[in-house]
């Protein structure tokens, strides 16, 4: 009987790690999780709706979380469509079963979308005085972007975001009234780090 038993326990603990293996490394393409993600998006922001596609999940053991990325999804934020190119996220386990803020970190990748766009998303979760200043200025142009933000265990954005990318063909009125056209260049941002470069 005690044989039976300890074989029993065996192959349920190569069935373990089997598993594990496969969702380290494989992982698994689902849509079973899409409506956890845009509740706790909507945690972090009210007026983000969230259009996802199937999404491929891969488990983390070492820290105990999951990596969740889904390409081509869409962000309605105030009757604003952003198509985006991918969303990765990592989502804690631990905080996940306890029902507490679960997203560690969110990584976007934007396709070529209008710059105001670009700024209306990075207000609605760090609204800025730059930024204010930034959405007045800009009058027209296009973006191709990376925005990185890191979350605490509220749910608050954390000061060491990243944000970087490519602009092209932008309109600007200045504050003293003098205008720039055809504006090109590429941006990073991290947190009151303003660096452009490639200005054309």
């Amino acid at each position: 009987m005690s044989k039976k038993i300890i074989k029993i326990g065996l192959f349920i603990i190569i069935i373990l790690i089997i598993l594990v293996f496969y969702l380290s490394f494989f992982g698994i393409d689902t849509k079973k999780f899409n409506s956890i993600i845009k509740d706790e998006v909507t945690n972090i922001n009210k007026s983000i709706n969230l259009k996802l596609q199937s999404i491929k999940i891969k488990l983390n053991p070492f820290n105990l979380s999951l990596n969740i990325m889904t390409i081509s999804p869409d962000i309605f934020l105030n009757n604003h469509k952003i198509e985006l190119e991918k969303v990765t996220t990592n989502i804690s386990l631990k905080s996940l079963i306890n029902k507490g803020f679960s997203i560690d970190d969110i990584y976007v990748s934007t396709k070529r979308i209008k710059i105001k766009k670009l700024i209306l998303l990075s207000r609605s979760f760090k609204n800025s005085t730059e930024l204010f200043i930034l959405d007045k200025i800009v009058k027209q142009g296009y973006v191709i972007g990376d925005i990185k933000l890191n979350f605490d265990k509220n749910g608050n954005v954390k000061n060491n975001y990243k944000i970087n990318g490519y602009i092209e063909n932008v309109k600007l009125n200045l504050l003293n009234n003098n205008k720039i056209n055809n504006l090109n260049l590429n941006f990073k941002i991290e947190n009151k780090d303003y660096i452009l470069n490639e200005i054309e």
